[in-house]
């Protein structure tokens, strides 16, 4: 029998806890709409309701009672019942006024009233009314809150009725009997039962949302200590990149002097006459020769890349006529183009002016791209075109050799960039020419745009200001146009896409090349999180179902970091949960399968793409 009492009991607990989530709905339908974006204006709501649609039903248990044990129930009994029936009224005022403070202190007013009239009515100090009022304060906590200025409301509220009491208590007046106050025994038993039941209800749902809270802050904590921790190693790695430059930067002269007596004797030695009459030996003297030169360029290329990434790089801008110094690299580089079978034609004229720019990173720079044009060629023609307009020098280098697919352009002027499989293995290279030589003409304030086409040759053009600043600004002027590097690098603005299905990402990446975007791909949410550190996008494309961190982890961490926090992100994903994303800040929410109309228009809101010929109509977007 007391195992089956237990048992009754226990689930009578589990039904009481789990009671404020079923009944969520029917509370919510009395709450207005501009109490429920408010989440702790929420929680107070429906503590309130809950308290008002089931708190009468206790309190009727008294007057019930009353109306049993009075032989002649008067106008004071009904009074009390109008009082307790009045909280039923509470609920349907709140929906229709939506005043939830001002209800809240009326309600609060009323229990005084019901308390103390039931007191004065019904057995004074001995009234089975009386262990209602320690609820008062309790009930003001959950329905204000604990600031000072509820607090100080409230217990003036109580004070006044106590006051107002005690002033009745002392003027004489006698308290009426309306039932003796034996009688009243078995009704404060059950008052005393209902008033801890109302309050084990109350406290019960307030337990309910400490723990959910707890809970949420427990999560939201640990999303902070994984943000925390990427943004860790994200410091680390940018301290150890920055150690790798400073340190290759520092080590110019201890490198490049070896190799420069490498080659200083090996020349020595080729116009050593008793050398030039040994064909064999002249010929392996002139093989380290070439190699030491060629490992002499290479080891400069990426001591000048380390020292633009570490920031040791300096512009010198000197005044020059152009042409001299375009015809002086063109003779330089002439006989390794011709080594091709190529001719070097060039399209300008024999006086462009004076300009003033950093004389030496141009010539690097102009010399990588042609030595790279006469590599990719054979038996064609490169030719080397030059102007001044507007303030800007334009160099264009243009060939006939075997042109850039649109796959290859998209990492064309990244470090090691040379194109893979058999083109890297017919014609050599590193790799770092061209993202140097783009480095070189960013720092001096310009940059190098490419056209082409697979099997069309390729049309490579440097611009830069003619009136180069120490600084080496990187602002362009209004009306400056680069041609198209790759429709991606130079114009189209970067999207990055942080998926872990291949499918996925070749079915977007697809959609953005075609539209003017220039997509950057990411298998994962740590790749993911690099890439948008190293990138800087102007969007962000993220799946949330990946494993290991989520693309709630990631949304996160990129919403906590002071750079990326307003680069938008769109949300492409079979998770539906609309509300938690626009919380966590995302710009859109997609949903998969992934329909191309919708994809575009979310990312022309946030980043339009690069139009050309007639726009599109806009279409709407359905999150």
């Amino acid at each position: 029998m007391t195992r089956d009492f237990a048992s009754m009991l226990s689930g009578a607990m589990r039904w009481l806890t789990a009671l404020p989530t079923r009944i969520y709905p029917v509370l919510d339908w009395f709450v207005p709409a501009r109490i429920r974006r408010d989440h702790e204006a929420h929680q107070r709501a429906r503590m309130f309701l809950i308290s008002h649609l089931f708190g009468p039903f206790l309190g009727h248990t008294i007057t019930v009672y009353l109306y049993l044990l009075d032989p002649n129930p008067g106008l004071d009994l009904h009074i009390l019942a109008a009082s307790i029936t009045a909280f039923w009224a509470f609920p349907f005022l709140l929906r229709l006024t939506g005043w939830y403070n001002v209800l809240a202190v009326l309600s609060i007013q009323n229990l005084i009233f019901a308390v103390v009239w039931g007191c004065y009515h019904y057995g004074g100090v001995s009234s089975p009314f009386l262990p209602w009022l320690p609820t008062i304060p309790l009930l003001a906590f959950f329905y204000l809150g604990s600031g000072v200025r509820q607090r100080v409301l409230v217990l003036g509220l109580l004070t006044i009725n106590l006051v107002a009491v005690y002033a009745i208590y002392s003027s004489g007046i006698a308290i009426p009997e309306h039932v003796p106050l034996a009688k009243l025994s078995g009704i404060g038993l059950i008052s005393t039962i209902c008033a801890a039941i109302y309050v084990s209800m109350m406290a019960l749902y307030y337990a309910n949302i400490v723990a959910s809270q707890s809970e949420l802050e427990r999560e939201v904590l640990l999303h902070l200590s994984t943000a925390r921790q990427l943004r860790d190693a994200k410091i680390e790695a940018d301290r150890a990149n920055q150690a790798k430059s400073e340190f290759l930067a520092k080590m110019s002269h201890e490198l490049r002097t070896p190799l420069n007596a490498v080659i200083g004797y090996s020349e020595i030695l080729l116009e050593d006459p008793r050398v030039a009459a040994r064909e064999e030996q002249r010929s392996d003297i002139a093989k380290i020769h070439t190699a030491g030169k060629h490992l002499l360029s290479l080891v400069s290329d990426v001591l000048d890349l380390s020292k633009i990434e570490a920031g040791k790089m300096e512009v010198y801008p000197e005044s020059f006529e152009l042409s001299g110094l375009l015809k002086e690299i063109i003779a330089n580089v002439e006989a390794g183009i011709a080594a091709n079978g190529n001719r070097l034609e060039i399209a300008f004229s024999g006086n462009l002016g004076v300009v003033e720019t950093d004389a030496a990173k141009l010539r690097q720079a102009l010399t990588n791209v042609l030595s790279n044009a006469g590599k990719f060629t054979r038996n064609g023609i490169v030719t080397v075109s030059a102007k001044v307009q507007d303030d800007w020098i334009k160099i264009g280098v243009r060939d006939t050799g075997i042109g850039i697919s649109p796959e290859n352009l998209a990492n064309l002027f990244q470090n090691f960039g040379e194109m893979a499989g058999a083109t890297a293995s017919k014609y050599g290279g590193t790799g770092l020419g061209l993202a140097l030589s783009q480095k070189l003409c960013n720092l001096m304030g310009g940059d190098i745009g490419v056209e082409s086409a697979l099997g069309k040759g390729a049309l490579f053009t440097i611009q830069l200001p003619a009136q180069c600043s120490q600084a080496g600004s990187l602002a362009k002027p209004a009306g400056a146009e680069l041609p198209v590097r790759s429709r991606a690098e130079a114009e189209a603005p970067t999207v990055l896409l942080i998926d872990d299905d291949r499918a996925a990402l070749d079915l977007v990446e697809r959609i953005l090349l075609k539209e003017g975007y220039m997509p950057v791909r990411a298998q994962g949410a740590r790749e993911g999180l690099t890439l948008a550190w190293n990138e800087k996008p102007s969007a962000i494309i993220l799946d949330i179902e990946m494993p290991g961190l989520s693309g709630w982890d990631v949304l996160l961490t990129l919403k906590a970091d002071d750079e990326l926090r307003d680069c938008p992100v769109i949300l492409v994903t079979v998770n539906d949960d609309v509300h938690k994303s626009r919380l966590l800040g995302a710009a859109a929410h997609l949903a998969k399968p992934i329909k191309r109309d919708a994809l575009l228009a979310a990312l022309d809101r946030f980043c339009p793409r690069v139009r050309t010929g007639v726009p599109k109509a806009p279409v709407a977007l359905a999150s």
